[in-house]
C-alpha cells in the first residue's frame, strides 16, 4: 500500500462519485472544466481537513475531464475502470486512449479494475459490456456520498449512461422500477433543509446540442417524486453540517494523534489470511482504529464529568445534612452554595462540548467498522448494507451522527456484485469465526457476569439501608427522648448522630443511584444481553450449518442485529441526555 494511499485512508475521506456524457460539445469544454473546479474548491472550503476523492469511470467526454481537473488541483483520483483496460480500449479512439493511459500514470490517480462478472476473456459482447457498465453504476452509487453529473438534463434508457446513474442514485429508477420517460424540476427554498441522497448538477452541452436546451447553472438534485426532481442553487444545510461534522471527525483525529494508543482488529487475523486480503482488510482497521480511540477519549473524559457531578451532590447533600443535624455553621451554607453554583457553571461551560454525545457517535461508528471488518474477512460484507441499517434505526436524524454514513462510503470495496469477494474453506471460515464470534460471544459473557455482579451489590446495600433506616426509625421511637440527653461531644446529642447516620446512608445510596444512572449502567447491561444472545445463537446456527452460502447468510444476519443493537443503545443513551429530535 502507497503512502498516499495510506494517508488517505487514515484521513477519512469524502467520496465523489463522476458520470457524464461522452460526447460533450467541444465549445462548451473551459465552461464545464471552470465549473468542475470550481465544485472542487468549494467542496475543499468546507473540508480543510480532510481529503475528498473522486471516484470515476475514465469514459472518453466528461470523465476525463474531470479526472484531469482534479489531479491537476491536487485531489485524489480513483480510476475504477468497468473492464480490463486491454478491453476498455475498444470504447477510445487512438489520441483519447493516449490520454487516458497517461492520466493513469498521474501520482494524484489510483485505478481499479472491476471483475468482469464471469465473462469470457476474450472480446464482450454488447450485453456483457452492457452489464459490466451497469456494475460500474452500482459501484458509483454504493460508494459516493455525492454525485458529480455532468448531464444534459434528459432521460434516457442506455444502461450505466449518465441520466441512468442519476436517477438511479436519486432513487427514481430501479431494476424493479424504470421511472418516468419525463422528468419535472422544482426550484426549492435556499434554507431546503433535507437528508436525502444529492446530486452536483453541472448542465452540459451535447455535440449538435443548442445552449437553450440545456437550462440553468450548476445547482444541487434531490428527488421529489417518481418524475419530480428539486433544484437548490445553495449548498443544503444539512449537507453543510455533514460536511462540518465529518471534518471535525478528522481535525479532531488529528489532534488526538499520539496521545492515545490504537487498538487494532489485525492483531487477531487468522495467519492463513492471505497478504492480499489483509491489504483490503487494512482500510477498514485504520478507521476503526480512530474511531475506537476517539470513543475511548471522550469516554473517559464524560466518565470524569459524571464522576464530579456525583461528588459534588454528595457535597452538597452532606453539608446540608450536617448543617441539618450536626451544627449551624454559616460555613457549612456557604460550602452549600459555592458547590451548587460550581456545578451550574461546570455544567454550562462543558455541555458545548459534547463529549459525552461524541462519545455515543464515535463508539457507534467503531462498532460498525468491526462488524464490517469481520464481514469482509469472512466474505459476506456485500450482504449487509451498514449504511441501510443506520437508516433503519433512525439514528442518522440525531445530531452528530449523520455523517457516519460519509465514513462508510469510503471503506466500500470497488466491485460490489452480489457475490461475495471469496468463498472460505472450512478451516478458514472455523478461524473467522474464532476471531469474530467466539471472542465476542466471550468479551459479552464476561460483562454481563461483572454487570449483574454490580446489580446484585446494590440490591443488597439497598436492603441493608432498608434494614439499618427500620432500627434507627425504631430506637428513636422507643427511646427518643432518652437518646436526646446523651451527649456526644461537641453539644450533640446521640439523637442527632443517630438520625445523621441515617441520612447520611441514604445520600450515599442517592448519589451513588444518581451516578448509575447518570451512566445509564442499566442500558448497557440489557445492551450486552441482547449481544450476548445475537452471538450465542449465531454460534449455534454455524455450529450445525455446513454450506457456505448458509454461512454467510447467518453471518449477514449476526451483522445487522449486532449493529442494530448498537444503534438502539446509542439511541436509548441519547435520549437520557437530549430531547428527542424534531423529525
Amino acid at each position: 500500500m502507497d503512502a498516499d494511499h495510506t494517508r488517505a485512508v487514515a484521513n477519512s475521506p469524502f467520496t465523489v462519485g463522476v458520470s457524464g456524457h461522452r460526447d460533450l460539445d467541444g465549445a462548451d469544454l473551459p465552461r464545464l472544466r471552470e465549473a468542475v473546479t470550481d465544485f472542487v474548491r468549494q467542496l475543499k472550503e468546507h473540508l480543510p481537513d480532510t481529503d475528498v476523492r473522486l471516484i470515476v469511470g475514465m469514459a472518453a467526454g466528461a470523465d476525463l475531464l474531470v479526472a484531469e481537473t482534479a489531479a491537476d488541483l491536487g485531489v485524489s483520483v480513483e480510476a475504477v475502470l468497468p473492464m480490463p483496460l486491454a478491453h476498455y480500449a475498444e470504447d477510445f479512439d487512438a489520441d483519447t486512449f493516449a490520454c487516458l493511459q497517461q492520466l493513469l500514470r498521474h501520482p494524484h490517480v489510483r485505478c481499479v479494475e472491476l471483475s468482469t462478472g464471469g465473462a469470457a476473456a476474450g472480446p464482450h459482447t454488447a450485453a456483457e459490456r452492457d452489464r459490466m457498465y451497469a456494475n460500474l453504476t452500482a459501484s458509483l452509487i454504493r460508494r459516493s456520498s455525492l454525485l458529480l453529473a455532468l448531464w444534459d438534463g434528459k432521460v434516457s434508457r442506455l444502461p450505466g449512461g449518465t441520466a441512468d446513474t442519476v436517477l438511479r442514485y436519486l432513487g427514481v429508477r430501479s431494476d424493479e422500477d424504470s421511472g418516468s420517460d419525463e422528468l419535472e424540476f422544482v426550484a426549492s427554498g435556499e434554507e431546503a433543509d433535507i437528508t436525502e441522497r444529492l446530486v452536483y448538477w453541472t448542465p452540459a452541452l451535447r455535440s449538435g446540442s443548442t445552449a437553450a436546451s440545456v437550462p440553468g447553472t450548476p445547482c444541487y438534485l434531490w428527488s421529489g417524486g417518481e418524475r419530480t426532481l428539486h433544484v437548490q442553487q445553495a449548498m443544503p444545510a444539512h449537507f453543510r453540517r455533514l460536511l462540518t461534522e465529518l471534518n471535525a471527525y478528522n481535525l479532531e483525529q488529528r489532534h488526538l494523534e499520539g496521545g492515545a494508543a490504537r487498538s487494532s482488529l489485525m492483531d487477531a487475523l487468522p495467519a492463513s489470511v492471505s497478504a492480499a486480503d489483509r491489504q483490503r482488510l487494512q482500510d477498514i482497521d485504520d478507521q476503526y482504529g480512530k474511531a475506537d480511540a476517539l470513543a475511548v477519549h471522550y469516554q473517559h473524559r464524560s466518565d470524569r464529568l459524571f464522576d464530579l457531578f456525583g461528588i459534588m451532590a454528595f457535597a452538597m447533600a452532606l453539608a446540608y445534612l450536617v448543617y441539618e443535624k450536626l451544627t449551624e455553621s454559616r460555613m457549612l451554607l456557604l460550602a452549600y452554595v459555592t458547590t451548587l453554583l460550581t456545578s451550574l457553571l461546570v455544567y454550562y461551560v462543558l455541555q458545548g462540548k459534547r463529549w459525552f454525545g461524541k462519545h455515543l457517535t464515535y463508539r457507534a461508528l467503531a462498532e460498525t467498522l468491526r462488524a464490517r471488518f469481520y464481514l469482509r474477512l469472512a466474505g459476506a460484507d456485500q450482504r449487509v448494507d451498514a449504511a441501510e441499517v443506520l437508516a433503519l434505526s433512525g439514528i442518522d436524524r440525531f445530531r452528530g451522527f449523520g455523517w457516519i454514513v460519509l465514513v462508510l462510503k469510503g471503506i466500500e470495496p470497488p466491485d460490489v456484485r452480489d457475490e461475495p469477494f471469496r468463498v472460505l474453506g472450512e478451516a478458514a471460515a472455523r478461524s473467522v469465526e474464532q476471531a469474530w464470534i467466539d471472542n465476542q460471544y466471550a468479551y459479552f459473557t464476561r460483562k454481563v457476569q461483572r454487570l449483574e455482579r454490580s446489580s446484585r451489590r446494590v440490591a443488597r446495600l439497598r436492603r441493608t439501608l432498608l434494614v439499618a433506616i427500620l432500627l434507627v426509625i425504631s430506637v428513636l421511637f422507643l427511646f427518643g427522648n432518652a437518646l436526646h440527653h446523651i451527649d456526644m461531644g461537641l453539644g450533640v446529642p446521640l439523637r442527632n448522630i443517630l438520625t445523621f447516620s441515617m441520612g447520611l446512608l441514604a445520600v450515599l445510596l442517592g448519589a451513588w443511584e444518581l451516578h448509575q444512572d447518570k451512566m445509564a449502567t442499566r442500558e448497557l447491561l440489557w445492551q450486552y444481553r441482547n449481544q450476548l444472545t445475537h452471538f450465542a445463537r449465531a454460534r449455534s446456527q454455524l455450529a450445525h450449518t455446513t454450506t457456505p452460502r448458509r454461512r454467510h447468510a447467518v453471518l449477514a444476519e449476526l451483522g445487522k442485529d449486532s449493529l442494530m443493537e448498537s444503534y438502539l443503545w446509542a439511541i436509548h443513551r441519547y435520549h437520557r441526555e437530549h430531547e428527542p429530535p424534531a423529525s
